[in-house]
């Protein structure tokens, strides 16, 4: 019997081996250009480079590769 587990860090299913369960990955880890882990539910870009970056990056990517400013309307 295996079961199928979704832990927000990993994906993965828990198989019998030798009548013990084991944990064996499914994926492995996704990162993007700065590094940080993509994890199950989480959003991210993909550019036609081939970059991938972490919602949480974007900013500083577009800031990097774009000269883009971000400003605060007040």
């Amino acid at each position: 019997m295996n079961l199928l587990i979704e832990n927000p860090m990993v994906l993965g299913t828990i198989q019998r081996v030798d009548r013990v369960p084991t944990f064996r990955f499914v994926e492995k880890e996704f990162r993007d250009f700065y590094g940080s882990l993509i994890v199950s539910n989480d959003d991210y870009m993909e550019f036609r480079n081939g970059d991938i970056v972490h919602m949480d990056n974007i900013h500083t990517y577009l800031e990097d590769h774009f000269k883009a400013s971000f400003c605060t309307k007040k």
